[in-house]
Protein backbone atom coordinates (compact mmCIF):
# COMPACT_ATOMS: atom_id res chain seq x y z
CA UNK A 1 0.00 0.00 0.00
CA UNK A 2 1.09 3.41 -0.16
CA UNK A 3 1.13 5.81 2.08
CA UNK A 4 -1.68 8.30 0.83
CA UNK A 5 -3.52 5.35 0.75
CA UNK A 6 -2.90 4.07 4.37
CA UNK A 7 -3.04 8.03 5.32
CA UNK A 8 -6.95 7.81 3.59
CA UNK A 9 -8.03 5.01 5.52
CA UNK A 10 -6.71 6.06 9.06
CA UNK A 11 -9.09 9.20 8.06
CA UNK A 12 -11.70 7.16 7.73
CA UNK A 13 -11.93 5.12 10.68
CA UNK A 14 -11.26 7.89 12.97
CA UNK A 15 -14.90 9.14 12.64
CA UNK A 16 -15.85 5.99 13.20
CA UNK A 17 -14.27 5.75 16.35
CA UNK A 18 -15.79 9.05 17.37
CA UNK A 19 -18.64 8.12 16.49
CA UNK A 20 -18.60 4.58 18.30
CA UNK A 21 -17.92 6.75 21.51
CA UNK A 22 -20.45 9.23 21.28
CA UNK A 23 -22.95 6.32 20.60
CA UNK A 24 -21.96 4.53 23.55
CA UNK A 25 -21.92 7.20 26.12
CA UNK A 26 -25.48 8.44 24.76
CA UNK A 27 -26.27 4.50 25.47
CA UNK A 28 -24.92 5.09 29.02
CA UNK A 29 -26.58 8.26 29.74
CA UNK A 30 -30.02 6.56 28.73
CA UNK A 31 -29.40 3.37 30.58
CA UNK A 32 -28.02 4.82 33.60
CA UNK A 33 -31.13 7.44 33.61
CA UNK A 34 -33.99 5.54 33.01
CA UNK A 35 -33.32 1.44 32.82
CA UNK A 36 -30.67 0.88 35.59
CA UNK A 37 -29.03 2.70 38.80
CA UNK A 38 -27.07 2.66 42.12
CA UNK A 39 -28.30 4.17 45.57
CA UNK A 40 -26.40 4.51 48.59
CA UNK A 41 -28.76 3.91 51.67
CA UNK A 42 -29.05 6.29 54.08
CA UNK A 43 -30.11 6.47 57.71
CA UNK A 44 -31.38 3.52 59.76
CA UNK A 45 -34.66 3.33 58.64
CA UNK A 46 -34.74 -0.53 56.63
CA UNK A 47 -32.53 -2.35 59.24
CA UNK A 48 -32.38 -5.00 59.85
CA UNK A 49 -32.89 -5.77 55.78
CA UNK A 50 -30.44 -2.36 54.65
CA UNK A 51 -28.39 -1.20 56.63
CA UNK A 52 -26.31 2.95 56.09
CA UNK A 53 -23.61 2.86 53.71
CA UNK A 54 -25.20 -0.52 51.86
CA UNK A 55 -24.96 0.31 48.09
CA UNK A 56 -28.09 -1.09 46.21
CA UNK A 57 -28.64 -1.54 42.73
CA UNK A 58 -31.71 0.34 41.27
CA UNK A 59 -34.15 -1.63 38.22
CA UNK A 60 -35.72 2.04 36.97
CA UNK A 61 -37.83 0.15 34.39
CA UNK A 62 -39.34 -1.41 37.41
CA UNK A 63 -41.59 1.80 38.52
CA UNK A 64 -41.31 3.61 35.29
CA UNK A 65 -43.00 0.99 33.29
CA UNK A 66 -44.03 -1.60 35.82
CA UNK A 67 -46.27 -0.54 38.90
CA UNK A 68 -44.97 -1.91 42.45
CA UNK A 69 -46.37 -4.30 44.53
CA UNK A 70 -46.84 -5.02 47.93
CA UNK A 71 -43.23 -5.55 49.29
CA UNK A 72 -41.24 -4.37 46.92
CA UNK A 73 -38.66 -1.97 48.35
CA UNK A 74 -38.40 0.97 46.07
CA UNK A 75 -36.27 4.35 46.18
CA UNK A 76 -39.02 7.49 46.40
CA UNK A 77 -37.74 11.07 45.88
CA UNK A 78 -39.74 13.00 48.07
CA UNK A 79 -39.78 16.57 48.86
CA UNK A 80 -38.33 16.56 52.81
CA UNK A 81 -37.83 20.21 54.14
CA UNK A 82 -36.31 22.14 51.66
CA UNK A 83 -34.82 19.73 49.42
CA UNK A 84 -35.84 16.66 47.66
CA UNK A 85 -34.14 13.38 48.78
CA UNK A 86 -33.76 9.80 47.92
CA UNK A 87 -35.22 7.34 50.41
CA UNK A 88 -35.71 3.65 50.17
CA UNK A 89 -38.96 2.08 51.77
CA UNK A 90 -41.31 -1.15 51.29
CA UNK A 91 -44.10 -0.75 49.37
CA UNK A 92 -47.37 -1.39 52.21
CA UNK A 93 -50.55 -0.12 49.77
CA UNK A 94 -51.38 0.22 46.61
CA UNK A 95 -53.96 2.74 44.57
CA UNK A 96 -57.20 2.41 46.23
CA UNK A 97 -55.73 0.47 49.27
CA UNK A 98 -57.40 0.91 52.77
CA UNK A 99 -54.31 0.85 55.21
CA UNK A 100 -55.31 0.79 58.85
CA UNK A 101 -52.73 1.05 62.41
CA UNK A 102 -54.55 -0.39 65.48
CA UNK A 103 -53.22 -0.12 68.54
CA UNK A 104 -53.12 -2.29 71.04
CA UNK A 105 -51.63 -2.38 74.38
CA UNK A 106 -49.10 -4.78 75.42
CA UNK A 107 -47.13 -5.01 78.82
CA UNK A 108 -48.42 -0.94 79.00
CA UNK A 109 -46.70 -0.29 75.99
CA UNK A 110 -49.21 1.28 73.12
CA UNK A 111 -47.99 -0.92 70.20
CA UNK A 112 -49.78 -0.77 66.21
CA UNK A 113 -50.61 -3.57 63.87
CA UNK A 114 -50.66 -2.64 60.34
CA UNK A 115 -54.10 -3.90 58.84
CA UNK A 116 -54.37 -3.72 54.87
CA UNK A 117 -57.70 -4.19 52.86
CA UNK A 118 -58.97 -4.69 56.48
CA UNK A 119 -56.62 -8.06 57.35
CA UNK A 120 -53.85 -8.33 59.83
CA UNK A 121 -50.75 -7.48 57.39
CA UNK A 122 -48.20 -10.28 58.45
CA UNK A 123 -44.73 -8.81 57.96
CA UNK A 124 -41.53 -10.76 59.28
CA UNK A 125 -39.30 -8.41 57.64
CA UNK A 126 -40.01 -5.45 60.48
CA UNK A 127 -37.50 -4.61 63.03
CA UNK A 128 -39.83 -4.66 66.11
CA UNK A 129 -43.25 -3.89 67.04
CA UNK A 130 -44.46 -0.38 65.91
CA UNK A 131 -44.62 2.33 68.77
CA UNK A 132 -45.75 5.08 66.80
CA UNK A 133 -48.49 5.58 64.04
CA UNK A 134 -47.32 8.89 62.66
CA UNK A 135 -50.00 12.29 62.09
CA UNK A 136 -52.13 10.72 59.27
CA UNK A 137 -55.72 10.03 60.09
CA UNK A 138 -56.85 6.04 59.54
CA UNK A 139 -58.32 4.13 58.14
CA UNK A 140 -56.17 5.97 55.24
CA UNK A 141 -57.40 5.37 51.23
CA UNK A 142 -53.84 5.07 49.56
CA UNK A 143 -54.95 7.80 46.69
CA UNK A 144 -55.12 6.61 42.74
CA UNK A 145 -51.35 6.58 41.06
CA UNK A 146 -49.70 6.70 44.49
CA UNK A 147 -48.19 3.96 47.41
CA UNK A 148 -48.10 4.18 50.69
CA UNK A 149 -44.33 3.45 51.58
CA UNK A 150 -42.99 2.33 54.91
CA UNK A 151 -39.58 1.90 56.63
CA UNK A 152 -38.94 -1.80 58.01
CA UNK A 153 -37.61 0.11 60.73
CA UNK A 154 -40.65 1.41 61.89
CA UNK A 155 -40.09 3.38 64.78
CA UNK A 156 -36.99 5.22 62.58
CA UNK A 157 -38.69 5.75 59.57
CA UNK A 158 -40.06 9.00 58.08
CA UNK A 159 -42.93 7.41 55.61
CA UNK A 160 -46.04 7.78 54.53
CA UNK A 161 -47.24 7.85 58.32
CA UNK A 162 -46.24 11.62 58.22
CA UNK A 163 -47.49 14.30 56.28
CA UNK A 164 -44.39 15.40 56.04
CA UNK A 165 -44.08 12.74 53.11
CA UNK A 166 -47.22 10.79 52.66
CA UNK A 167 -48.66 8.86 49.96
CA UNK A 168 -45.50 8.48 47.29
CA UNK A 169 -47.13 9.42 43.62
CA UNK A 170 -45.93 6.72 40.59
CA UNK A 171 -43.52 9.46 38.97
CA UNK A 172 -41.67 9.95 42.39
CA UNK A 173 -40.27 6.51 42.56
CA UNK A 174 -37.49 5.78 41.21
CA UNK A 175 -36.94 2.83 40.76
CA UNK A 176 -37.47 -1.28 42.96
CA UNK A 177 -34.44 -1.91 44.57
CA UNK A 178 -33.40 -6.22 43.54
CA UNK A 179 -29.66 -6.10 44.50
CA UNK A 180 -27.06 -5.23 47.21
CA UNK A 181 -23.76 -4.58 45.61
CA UNK A 182 -21.71 -3.47 48.99
CA UNK A 183 -21.04 -4.60 51.51
CA UNK A 184 -19.73 -7.58 49.57
CA UNK A 185 -20.72 -10.31 52.74
CA UNK A 186 -24.42 -9.42 51.84
CA UNK A 187 -23.60 -9.18 47.95
CA UNK A 188 -26.44 -10.75 45.99
CA UNK A 189 -30.42 -10.22 45.37
CA UNK A 190 -32.79 -9.01 47.76
CA UNK A 191 -35.70 -11.42 48.60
Amino acid sequence: MEEKEIKEEKKKKKPNFILEVIIFLVMMFVLRTYVLGTVYVKGSSMEPNFHHGDLVFVNKLATNIGSPEYGDVVICNVHLSDERENLIKRVIGTPGDEIDLRPKDVDGARLYDVYLNGEFLEEEYIMEPIGNDGDIDYPYIVPEGCYFVMGDNRNASTDSRRTSVGAVEKADLDGEVVFVLYPFDRFGFIS
